[in-house]
């Protein structure tokens, strides 16, 4: 399926329904930095567990990324694009509230989501995300060219089969023009963080949950790249859901 907004960028998304659905709301997965939802959800189990529980679920590959189409601008790439992204695919889905499931930059979106459109977001779960600035010390002019964490992680992606480094560069540009900030937090809504013992990605996770009212999980032994195929993640999230 896919979704054509203003500016004219195709955005294609999943819709999986449950063969036996279990009540609950649809769950709306937004994938990290660099992968899609196949590799970031899929592959890692969540489309399984979540049908497994009944639930439906509804999984863009994000602009820049996957199926979706890539523009090599960075204006492409503000929040708020992406933000219209996801509000045309819930429109187009016929769903008028999910739960967000982000993880990384997905993250960043779900809490742009839910604050920008709160009437249509009943829970928030924020992984491998904290405060700090992911681009800190990062050229981004030539991402990928140093050591930072970010550096580290868009060299990883920007080899991998499918992607074009030229995007994945102005989708960076693009998001760090509009430096993240928790202000104001995110209330209203139960959110849950989960991040990594080894992620420095993710590091203020706890602080920001606590900011939020909400709840920290750490992920024993796992970092940026892998806790999202966590089962003690899954689970949390699971819980987290069904509560």
């Amino acid at each position: 399926m896919s979704t054509n907004p203003a500016d004219g960028v195709t955005t294609r998304y999943v819709d999986l329904r449950p063969q036996t659905p279990g009540g609950g709301v649809p769950v709306l997965l937004l994938h990290g930095f660099g992968t899609d939802f196949g590799m970031n959800w899929r592959a890692a189990g969540w489309t399984q567990a979540l049908e497994t529980a009944g639930l439906r679920v509804i999984g863009p590959d994000l602009r820049g990324h996957g199926t979706s189409d890539k523009p090599a601008d960075s204006s492409f790439y503000l929040p708020e694009h992406f933000v219209a992204d996801l509000l045309s695919v819930l429109d187009e889905s016929g769903v008028d509230e999910v739960d967000a499931v982000g993880y990384s930059m997905g993250s960043r979106l779900a809490w742009e989501l839910a604050l920008t459109a709160p009437e249509r977001v009943r829970r928030v779960v924020l992984g491998g995300f904290g405060p700090k600035n992911a681009f800190a010390g990062t050229d981004l002019s030539d991402p990928g060219s140093g050591d930072t964490p970010f550096d580290l992680v868009f060299r990883t992606v920007a080899a991998l089969p499918g992607n074009d480094p030229a995007a994945l560069a102005a989708c960076a540009r693009g998001q760090a023009s509009r430096p993240f900030s928790d202000e104001p937090p995110l209330t209203g809504f139960p959110v849950l963080l989960a991040a990594g013992a080894r992620d420095p990605l993710a590091e203020g996770a706890a602080a920001l949950a606590e900011r939020c009212g909400g709840t920290h999980v750490e992920i024993p032994k796992r970092d940026h790249a892998n806790a999202v195929s966590s089962k003690v993640f899954r689970q949390a999230v699971l819980d987290f859901l069904a509560d």
